[in-house]
C-alpha cells in the first residue's frame, strides 16, 4: 500500500537552542503530521524543511538484517575528515524490530561509516561495526549519539558513554547525510514516527554536552512539547460527551497563553468568549452551551501568547445530540496504545463514515501513567487528534491509564469517580472503570459504589437501547490471558467481571456490552448465566482493534463464541427505529462481521 495514502507527514527544521550557539548544531525534528482529508485538516503554520524524500535505491540498503524502507537526505554537508558528532533521539515503542540509520550517501556501499540504530541495539564507526546495547528513557525514547575525534569513535546513550572503537576512514569525500528507516515489521510506519529528532555538530562533543543535548530532549518529552520553537497543541481540540444542548471542549497548549474560542451555526454567526487556562496556563476548556437538538455548529480555538505568537485552530464542527427517536451512526473501537500511525490509519476510515459519536472502551495509551505524559501527547493525540475535533469523544479508563492522572487531565466527562451514564438519542450509555482492585486499593468501597450505583441507573433507565461500556472482559477465547490454552484450560475471561456485572446486566435486560483490553475482534452469541440464549441474552464485543499489538486466540472455540478476527479493526453501530446494524471493519476497510440486534 502506498504510505503517503495513510498519513501526511512533515519534517520541520527545529533547533535546540541550549546547544546551537556553542556546538554549531544543524538540527532536524520530525513530527508526525496526520490530518483529515479534504477540507477536515486543521490549519497549519508554514514551516520550511531542510529535508527531501529520496528516489527509491536501486540496491536497498540493508542494516543488520533489515531491508530499508523510506530515505531523506538531510540537508547539510560536512567535512569527513574532521571531527563531527551526530545525534538521534527515537521513539521505539514497538516491540517489532524497526531501526535507523545516518550514513553520508552517494558511495556503492551506500556509507562508509554509519550511526545506526534497531531493536535496543546501536552502532557507530566504520560500516560493519558491531552493535552495542543502549539504554532506554522511560521504556521507549532512545537517544543515541555518535562523536568521531580522529581515529576515536564514541558511541553515547542516554548521555552515557556505551561503547568505543578505534579506526581510520576509508574514504572521506565530502557528501551530505542520509537518513533512513527500516520498518518493514510495521506496514503503516514512516521515518517520524521512529525518528523524532537527528543532529549534526561540525566538531566532537565533549560528553557533558552530549549529556545537555539529552536532558533538553527528555525536558520536552517530560513537558509533553513536541518541537522546542513553534507554538502548537499538545491536546488539539477535543470534543467530549455531547447531549442535547451541550458539548464539553478542551485543549492544551505547549506553553501559557490567552485562549478564546468562537462557535455557532454558521461561521458568519460566531459568538466568542475568553477562556481562563489552567494553574499551569496551557490547559484550557469550555462548555459550550444553548445548543439545538441533532445540528451541525462550527468552532475555531484561538490562542495567544505574550510575545505575540498565535495558534489557530482553524475552523471544526461537530453535531449535538440526536433527540429520541431520530437515527444515529457512532464508531467504536478500543486500545489505541501505542501505534498513532495505526490509530491515525482508522481515523481516515472512521471518518469517511462521518459517525456522529466515538466510544473508547479503554487502553487510550499503553502505560500513561503520571510519569508518562508522552504517551498522551506525542501518541494518543498525535495519532487522532484531527478526529477527536470533529467526532466527539466518550471513553472509559482502562489499565494503560495508570493512576488516572492524565486521563482525568485531558477529558471533560461526568462522574466525580469515573463511572456515569450518558444519554444520546434511543441509547443511554453506562461507562464503568473495570480496574476494580486498583480502584479499590485506592479508594475502599469503590467497588460496591460502582455496583449499586449500575444496578440503580440501569432499574431507572427510559432509554430503548441500554449499553454498557469498560475496559476488561467478561467473555473472551483469547489463548493466553487467561490461562496458556495451547496446553491447559482457560477460564475464557475475567472471572472477576464475570461475577462483579452479568447478573446485573441480564437482570436489567442490557443489549449490548462493550469491552477492549485484548487486541483482537470478539462477538459473543446472546448469553444469559453462562449459557448462549439466543431470546433474553446479553451479546459482548470486544473490540481492542486500535494500535495495540494484535493478540492471538485460543485453537479450540468455546460456545459463547460466535465471531472471532486479529486484525485492527473499528466498530459500526447504526441505529434506527427498533434496530442496531453493527458492522466491523478491518484496517484495510474490509467488512469482516455484520450482525443487528432488534426489538
Amino acid at each position: 500500500m502506498n504510505r503517503t495514502l495513510v498519513a501526511v507527514l512533515l519534517a520541520s527544521a527545529c533547533l535546540i537552542p541550549s546547544l546551537t550557539q556553542t556546538a554549531q548544531a544543524q538540527s532536524w525534528d520530525f513530527t508526525p503530521r496526520y490530518d483529515l482529508p479534504r477540507n477536515a485538516g486543521p490549519a497549519r503554520e508554514k514551516t520550511t524543511a531542510s529535508v527531501s524524500t529520496l528516489a527509491p535505491a536501486p540496491t536497498p540498503l540493508r542494516f543488520n538484517g533489515m531491508t530499508s524502507t523510506d530515505s531523506r537526505t538531510l540537508q547539510a554537508t560536512f567535512d569527513p575528515a574532521r571531527d563531527f558528532t551526530v545525534e538521534l533521539w527515537m521513539l521505539d515503542h514497538m516491540n517489532r524490530p524497526v531501526g535507523a540509520v545516518v550514513s553520508p550517501a552517494g558511495s556503492s556501499g551506500r556509507s562508509s561509516w554509519l550511526l545506526g540504530y534497531t531493536d535496543g541495539q546501536a552502532a557507530f564507526g566504520p560500516a560493519g561495526t558491531a552493535m552495542s546495547k543502549v539504554a532506554d528513557y522511560k521504556d521507549e525514547w532512545r537517544h543515541v549519539v555518535g562523536v568521531r575525534q580522529g581515529d576515536a569513535w564514541r558511541l553515547y546513550s542516554n548521555g552515557a558513554l556505551v561503547a568505543t572503537t578505534t579506526a581510520r576512514l576509508s574514504r572521506s569525500s565530502a557528501a551530505p547525510l542520509e537518513l533512513t528507516t527500516f520498518l518493514e515489521a510495521e506496514p503503516y510506519m514512516s521515518l517520524p514516527d521512529l525518528v523524532r529528532g537527528a543532529a549534526l555538530y561540525n566538531r566532537a562533543l565533549s560528553a557533558a554536552e552530549v549529556q545537555a543535548a539529552f536532558t533538553a530532549r527528555t525536558t520536552m518529552v517530560d513537558e509533553g512539547r513536541l518541537n522546542a520553537e513553534t507554538l502548537h497543541f499538545t491536546q488539539p481540540p477535543y470534543l467530549n460527551a455531547p447531549t442535547t444542548q451541550d458539548i464539553q471542549l478542551s485543549w492544551e497548549t505547549d506553553r501559557p497563553a490567552h485562549f478564546t474560542v468562537a462557535w455557532g451555526e454558521t461561521e458568519a454567526q460566531m459568538r466568542r468568549i475568553d477562556v481562563p487556562a489552567a494553574e499551569d496556563g496551557r490547559l484550557g476548556g469550555a462548555t459550550l452551551d444553548g445548543l439545538k437538538a441533532d445540528t451541525p455548529y462550527f468552532y475555531r480555538v484561538t490562542a495567544s501568547t505574550e510575545d505575540g505568537k498565535v495558534l489557530d485552530s482553524g475552523l471544526l464542527s461537530f453535531g449535538s445530540a440526536p433527540l429520541p427517536g431520530a437515527p444515529f451512526v457512532i464508531a467504536v473501537s478500543a486500545d489505541t496504545e501505542a501505534r498513532p500511525f495505526v490509530n491515525n490509519r482508522m481515523s481516515q476510515l472512521i471518518w469517511e463514515e462521518r459517525p456522529n459519536l466515538l466510544l473508547l472502551a479503554g487502553d487510550l495509551t499503553d502505560e500513561g501513567s503520571i510519569d508518562r505524559r508522552y504517551q498522551w501527547t506525542h501518541e494518543y493525540f498525535v495519532g487522532m487528534g484531527g478526529l477527536f475535533g470533529r467526532v466527539p469523544v466518550i471513553a472509559a479508563p482502562g489499565n494503560g491509564e495508570g493512576e488516572q492522572h492524565w486521563f482525568r487531565h485531558y477529558h471533560r466527562q461526568p462522574g466525580e469517580e469515573g463511572y456515569f451514564s450518558h444519554r444520546y438519542g434511543d441509547v443511554e450509555f453506562f461507562i464503568l472503570d473495570s480496574n476494580l482492585e486498583d480502584r479499590e486499593r485506592r479508594s475502599p468501597g469503590f467497588r460496591a459504589r460502582q455496583a449499586a450505583w449500575l444496578d440503580q441507573a440501569l432499574a431507572r433507565s427510559t432509554a430503548r437501547w441500554k449499553i454498557a461500556m469498560h475496559h476488561h472482559d467478561l467473555f473472551t477465547s483469547d489463548d493466553d490471558d487467561y490461562g496458556d490454552s495451547w496446553r491447559d484450560r482457560s477460564t475464557n475471561g475475567d472471572e472477576t467481571m464475570r461475577g462483579e456485572f452479568a447478573s446485573i446486566y441480564e437482570r436489567h435486560g442490557v443489549d449490548l456490552v462493550i469491552y477492549g483490553h485484548l487486541h483482537a475482534y470478539e462477538r459473543t452469541w446472546p448469553m444469559r448465566q453462562g449459557a448462549v440464549d439466543l431470546e433474553r441474552g446479553v451479546t459482548y464485543l470486544q473490540v481492542g482493534g486500535m494500535g495495540g499489538n494484535p493478540e492471538d486466540f485460543a485453537p479450540n472455540k468455546p460456545a459463547f463464541s460466535a465471531k472471532t478476527a486479529r486484525t485492527h479493526h473499528y466498530v459500526m453501530l447504526r441505529s434506527a427505529g427498533d434496530r442496531i446494524d453493527i458492522e466491523m471493519v478491518d484496517i484495510e476497510g474490509r467488512t469482516r462481521d455484520r450482525f443487528a440486534l432488534t426489538k
